[in-house]
């Protein structure tokens, strides 16, 4: 068995999409709980639980990590890979010395690099669309900017194991540098091993060398690094699947703040029929119940019509930045307390909208979103099918009462044609 440990759900289906587009079964388990709610399938060949710590606090986390790791049976021989967000939010440094702990783990190889996305790292260096992390638009913390892009010392900042790193100039020379400057690391007492990378043939050298170690090795970095996990092992056959039940409504639900995808829709605008739906956020804390009801009917109205609907909170707009402010301010509230109720709000919508239907399609982007709509939709896994564009896959959610398609998107991810292109292969 093979398992991946992420902390958000577009994580978790943007790490599974690499070994179900392959031929391996592959389920995602959304863990909002410290349980699994469901019985490990017998015939599935890769596990992703989605543990929902991206926002915990650090022993929250840990101790979230610590009750699945000991409901899972875990063997010697399963391969297990810690999945981190590529732009390093989230507990990464806890959540990795825990499951090396109760593992038993000898040894951690990072690399977060995801070349598809423009990631990749170089000195030690996260550098995201050709900038170094701290000084991106996907910088997300508190940290000082040099903190924030320097891979090794944000990790410090959150663990105290032993961290060293493999730079680019030992990388380029092949698995058996690599794997000999891992052994030699370890022997020094280096727990964690920061590699950068910038390519694809740099991960998959980084992978064939980690699993030469020897030893219990944990591997840990973004899908860019798991894409390579299916090279050393028989099912190599590439599938395509036929979307299936794809007649019914289209509903795109976005909650992401970067800016990215603003443009994203707007390349929608004269290219296909579609309804706008830009989410008042204000009045979700003013008058919800009755704005719940008016958006319901807009959107009932729409996909009536057989349009396209997408909804979005507008939130990479200054004027929409000011309003948030403005909430959190009025409600004496945190900024995640109000991500929280934007996200339950948007999944009360989505099954309003769907209560009429026996089967939909769902685009989401942004894992707080995702996980809302799945949430009131009372989805807790998802089958993944098959990559439709890199690192966004087709998953299957069923409960008692709807069929969906799913393709999740993580905020940042895709080009400005992606929303354009998704919603065309659900279309045909």
């Amino acid at each position: 068995m093979k398992y991946v440990i992420a902390d958000d759900l577009t994580g978790a289906n943007d790490t599974g999409v690499q070994f179900a587009k392959r031929g391996y079964t592959t389920m995602v388990s959304i863990l909002e709980d410290d349980f699994l709610k469901t019985a490990i399938p017998s015939n599935l060949d890769v596990f992703v639980i989605d543990t929902e710590t991206r926002e915990l606090k650090s022993e929250k986390s840990k101790e979230k990590i610590k009750n699945i790791l000991q409901k899972l049976n875990i063997g010697k021989g399963d391969l297990v890979y810690k999945k981190v967000d590529s732009t390093l939010r989230g507990n990464i440094g806890n959540e990795i010395e825990e499951i090396m702990n109760i593992l038993k783990k000898d040894i951690c190889i990072f690399s977060p690099s995801f070349p598809s996305h423009q990631r990749i790292t170089v000195g030690g260096y996260l550098i995201v669309k050709q900038k170094p992390l701290g000084l991106s638009e996907y910088s997300s913390n508190n940290l000082d900017k040099s903190v924030n892009s320097y891979i090794p010392l944000l990790l410090q900042k959150q663990t105290d194991l032993s961290i060293a790193r493999i730079g680019l100039r030992d990388v380029i020379r092949g698995q058996k540098i690599i794997l000999n400057k891992i052994k030699d690391l370890y022997k020094k007492g280096n727990k964690i091993i920061v590699i950068d990378s910038t390519d694809e043939k740099h991960l998959k050298d980084i992978y064939f060398s980690s699993i030469k170690f020897g030893g219990s090795v944990l591997l840990s970095g973004s899908a860019g690094l798991a894409n390579h996990f299916q090279s050393s092992y028989n099912k190599l056959t590439k599938i395509k699947v036929k979307i299936e039940n794809n007649e019914g409504p289209i509903l795109v639900i976005a909650g992401s703040r970067n800016s990215i995808l603003e443009k994203q829709i707007k390349y929608l605008k004269n290219r296909i029929n579609f309804t706008e739906l830009i989410i008042d956020i204000e009045k979700i804390f003013s008058n919800k119940e009755k704005i719940l009801s008016d958006y319901m009917d807009i959107g009932s109205k729409s996909i009536k019509m057989n349009h396209v609907l997408v909804v979005h909170t507008n939130a990479f707009s200054d004027e929409s930045k000011l309003v948030s402010k403005k909430i959190i301010s009025k409600y004496n509230i945190s900024f995640r307390e109000l991500e929280i109720k934007i996200k339950t709000f948007l999944g009360e919508f989505t099954s309003g909208v769907l209560k009429d239907y026996s089967f939909g399609n769902l685009i989401l982007t942004g894992g707080d979103i995702a996980l809302g709509v799945c949430k009131e939709l009372d989805i807790s896994n998802l089958v993944i099918k098959d990559e439709m564009l890199p690192g966004i896959p087709l998953s299957l959610a069923c409960n008692e009462n709807i069929q969906l398609n799913i393709m999740t998107k993580a905020g940042g991810f895709g080009k400005e044609d992606t929303l354009y292109h998704l919603i065309n292969k659900l279309k045909n």
